[in-house]
Parts: C-alpha cells; sequence; structure tokens
C-alpha cells in the first residue's frame, strides 16, 4: 500500500506540472530569468566566518571579484559583512535556514560533534532520509540533509504567510518557475512548494494548522539585520529588471548603485514576507 500511495503521488505531481507549463504557455514573463547568485550574511568575525564554513561543509575561501575574502559553494557565493554587534537570529524571520547534502546521517553529525560544532537538532529521521541542524558562527542554522546523496550546497528554506503567493512573486518578478502549480499539503499540515536555480532549491513551507516551533507565533519579521540577511539573484542587464520591478509597484529599499566594497553594480528589493533579496549584475551564470 505504502509502494502504491507513493507511485500516485508521483504520478500526480508530475501530471500537476505538466499542466502547469501548458498554462503558463503565452503569460507574462519578465524579460530573463534570474541565477541564483549568493547568500548575505551579516558576521561579527570574517575569518571565523570563513574558517567555519571551510571546515565543516567545504565551501572554499576565493577573492570575490578579485577585492574581498568571500566562500564559494558549489553553486553560489556566501557574502560575508561585517558588523560589530552580533546580528539578530533568523528564527521568526521567512529565511529559515540553509542546507547542504549528506549522506550518512550519523557520520555527518559524529565527526562535526567530535570537531566541536554547536548542534540545534540531532538526527532525525523523514521517511527514509535524515536531517540534523547545526549553529552557525552567528547563530544562523545550517542543515544536513541526506535526500540528495553527496556534499554540496542543496537548499535555502523560506517561510511563508502564503506558499503560492510567494511562489507566484518568484514566477512573475524573476522568471522563476515553480515545481507545482499550486502549494502541495504536507501530512504533517502545512502547505509547501519549491524551485530549483543553478541545481539548487529553494523550499518554502507556509504557515501550520497546529503549533510547530519553527513556525513564529507573531509572524514573519524581516530579514534585515539578521545572521542570514538576503538573497542575491544576478541578471546579464539589471537595468531592465529594475525598471520592470519599479513599474509592478514592487517595494526597492535601495536603487541602483556600485559597490566598491564587493565590486559589483546592485540595487535591492523587498519580496514577500519581508525577505530582503540583492539583484547583480553579472554577465556570466553566477
Amino acid at each position: 500500500m505504502k509502494t502504491l500511495l507513493f507511485v500516485y503521488r508521483k504520478i500526480r505531481s508530475t501530471l500537476s506540472n505538466i499542466i502547469y507549463k501548458i498554462r503558463s504557455i503565452g503569460q507574462f514573463k519578465v524579460s530573463d530569468v534570474a541565477n541564483l547568485h549568493h547568500i548575505g550574511l551579516n558576521v561579527t568575525n570574517v575569518d571565523s566566518t570563513l574558517a567555519f564554513y571551510e571546515k565543516y561543509f567545504g565551501a572554499k575561501r576565493v577573492r570575490y571579484n578579485g577585492n574581498i575574502d568571500a566562500l564559494f559553494a558549489d553553486n553560489l557565493f556566501l557574502l560575508l559583512n561585517p558588523v560589530k554587534e552580533p546580528p539578530s537570529t533568523n528564527q521568526g524571520t521567512s529565511l529559515w535556514h540553509i542546507g547542504w547534502s549528506g549522506e550518512d546521517a550519523q557520520l555527518e553529525m559524529d565527526w562535526r560533534v567530535k570537531e566541536g560544532i554547536e548542534v540545534h537538532t540531532p538526527v532525525t529521521a523523514l521517511d527514509d532520509d535524515h536531517f540534523m541542524y547545526f549553529f552557525g558562527p552567528n547563530k544562523e542554522m545550517v542543515e544536513v540533509y541526506t535526500r540528495k546523496k553527496g556534499h554540496a550546497f542543496e537548499h535555502i528554506h523560506l517561510l511563508a504567510s502564503d506558499v503560492d503567493k510567494t511562489m507566484n512573486w518568484f514566477k512573475s518578478h524573476l522568471g522563476l518557475d515553480p515545481v507545482y502549480r499550486k502549494a502541495a499539503l504536507n501530512p504533517n499540515g502545512f502547505k509547501w512548494n519549491y524551485l530549483t536555480v543553478n541545481t539548487i532549491d529553494i523550499v518554502v513551507f507556509g504557515k501550520p494548522i497546529g503549533k510547530e516551533a519553527w513556525w513564529p507565533e507573531e509572524g514573519l519579521k524581516p530579514t534585515t539585520g539578521s545572521a542570514l540577511d538576503h538573497i542575491g539573484f544576478s541578471f546579464g542587464n539589471i537595468e531592465s529588471i529594475y525598471k520592470e520591478l519599479k513599474s509592478a509597484g514592487t517595494i526597492i529599499p535601495q536603487d541602483i548603485k556600485f559597490d566598491p566594497v564587493y565590486n559589483h553594480k546592485s540595487f535591492l528589493v523587498q519580496g514577500p514576507d519581508g525577505l530582503l533579496i540583492e539583484i547583480v549584475e553579472k554577465n556570466n551564470q553566477l
């Protein structure tokens, strides 16, 4: 029975996706499609943050645009903004956590604990897979999830007051299509959906029916100033996407400007549920 139910769900989701693609033909889309570029972190100590992600998650230290130390994690950058005071926690914001893939769950936990990492959630079974959460150096939450084998940057996990509205925002403003036409209902009582950019999943969980520790009772707070400050996307020409977002009435906290620290041109957009998004101009994929 379990196998039949699994097959049914796979067929249903596949058909839903096909129908969604057909219905999307001819609908309005932005002039270009976004690439996932970076996660922006607020950090009190750049060197310790660089060392943490190098040691525990295999990120590579690089000179971003030849100008500043950063990290490269498979298909995106981790850009570090030094701050004097510890940043606020991301718990209670729409940017819940970031995640890497893993293999043997207990080994993934054991070697990190032996090396001194701080554990948020121990190894927990989820169907045939496992997940675990760790604290980063600025109390950001980092997951290891064994669904996709390997040791790559695997996902960004968001929370949304309305999953369909959030996915529609990404589709209409950034040209990114969700996997499911409508949010799916998780057996635990919340809606969810996801999209994939540059092999990385952006997963969105909605408000649960019952009480869950990961959902803030007081509502979602803005991500600005928290440890995981924002998500960055790139376009080949940000002038055109800026005009499209502006004409659509999107809130733009910062207009286009050249940042001499990061040596790039960008602007800031207010996304769903207080999610801060940076749009960077890059001619290559990242």
